[in-house]
């Protein structure tokens, strides 16, 4: 990737660049409006799958030519594309503003049109405000705020907006493949909390076995619907046990059944039928562990019916294990003092869905997540963010970045 070079402050002594005042943009160049560029963002059809995360990524791609930088799109894969812009203010380390340019599917029911977005009660409306076209408004405005400040920063700042999170995460694995930052700030909506864990999640897919026969003669057979029925009873005393665990940050665990499918015919008692299961796991917990658990219940299904059996036969894809930065990291402090720094509450929190922080986490990059918009409205019909949150959003994205590489001088 091509490094650009951001205005920045001379050193000291030197002659002062031929650049406009600070904050004040030059002609021509767009004024940076964080409700503005949400709003164009949103308006972009991005749905996973089907929607185009390129034309998305373009709004963000003209607003940083215009300032002078040279933003890099890769389509990576047929319908999926990541953006990258490089900011170096000096020597240092390099800190990485992320979030993801996907949304999911809108649906109906809403009050307006998913993606004409709308400000109405001191909200902003429509697919993707808060998840995460908002964080990236956000952080967008916040670095090319800095650059037209002339910061006096020491290190580089990596914007990326990554495509298919809502899918296979393959736009932040792909990114990781190339682009190590020392440190990473993940957009999601938080409500402005900073959060510094998250829950993963997997996906075992059971498949019960039993004796075909023909439906007028049941005797003859054994349902592996009705066994199924059975099993989900037990695997359901398996998720109450769940909730006597806990994390500090997350909190617990939890499994519930999410797919169930079964039957050859309308005559014929099912020989097969398959449940899915979502396992949220936290930070501590694994794959193998969850699923030794989940085994343990099929094993004692299949001891008491011996005409059946169950057997975990895959695991549905998933974002990936559950992650966390410790708090006593370096990085984690500094971010924490860029939240004081810009007024916002100081405590941490933990995320209970899944994001792109297992991608960064797992390449061992220390990593936190923030942003405008609640969780409850995630994925929703009428989705939106409040416009109050967007502005101290940005004030929460620079104040971080100054306390990072600010504290690296």
């Amino acid at each position: 990737m091509t490094d650009q070079t951001a205005r920045v402050a001379p050193p000291s002594g030197a002659p002062a660049p031929d650049v406009p005042a600070p904050d004040v943009p030059a002609p021509d160049v767009p004024a940076l409006d964080v409700v503005a560029l949400t709003r164009a963002l949103v308006a972009v059809d991005s749905t996973n799958p089907g929607g185009d995360e390129p034309a998305a990524l373009a709004v963000l791609a003209d607003l940083f030519s215009s300032r002078g930088l040279s933003p890099e799109v890769d389509r990576y894969r047929d319908g999926h594309a990541n953006l990258v812009v490089r900011v170096p203010f000096g020597p240092g380390p390099t800190l990485m503003l992320n979030s993801h340019i996907d949304v999911v599917p809108a649906g109906g029911g809403w009050a307006h049109d998913p993606f004409t977005p709308v400000v109405a009660d001191g909200r902003l409306y429509g697919r993707g405000s808060a998840d995460a076209k908002g964080s990236l408004a956000a952080m967008a405005v916040a670095l090319l705020e800095l650059v037209d400040s002339g910061a006096a920063l020491s290190g580089t700042v990596v914007f990326t907006a990554v495509g298919d999170e809502e899918g296979g995460s393959t736009g932040a694995r792909h990114l990781i493949t190339s682009l190590r930052p020392d440190a990473c700030v993940v957009g999601e909506p938080t409500g402005l909390q900073l959060l510094s864990a998250h829950k993963g999640s997997v996906r075992p897919v059971i498949e019960v076995r039993g004796v075909p026969a023909h439906a007028a003669t049941p005797h003859l057979g054994a349902n592996a619907v009705e066994g199924a029925a059975e099993l989900v009873l037990e695997l359901r005393r398996l998720a109450v046990e769940l909730l006597d665990r806990d994390h500090e940050l997350t909190g617990g665990p939890t499994m519930t059944t999410v797919f169930v499918s079964g039957g050859e015919a309308p005559n014929a008692v099912p020989e097969r039928c398959r449940i899915t299961l979502d396992r949220r796991l936290v930070p501590g917990e694994d794959d193998a562990g969850a699923l030794a658990e989940v085994q343990a219940v099929l094993d004692r299904f299949n001891a008491g019916h011996p005409r059946l059996s169950a057997a975990v036969v895959e695991c549905a894809p998933s974002t990936g294990g559950p992650s966390e930065t410790p708090r006593d990291h370096p990085f984690v402090a500094a971010a924490v003092a860029g939240m004081a720094a810009a007024g916002e509450r100081t405590d941490l929190g933990g995320l209970v869905v899944n994001c792109d922080m297992t991608t960064f986490r797992a390449a061992g990059v220390p990593t936190v997540i923030v942003g405008p918009g609640t969780l409850e409205v995630m994925h929703a019909i009428d989705e939106h963010v409040p416009v109050e949150q967007l502005h101290r959003a940005v004030a929460v994205h620079r104040a971080i970045v100054e306390s990072y590489l600010a504290g690296a001088r």
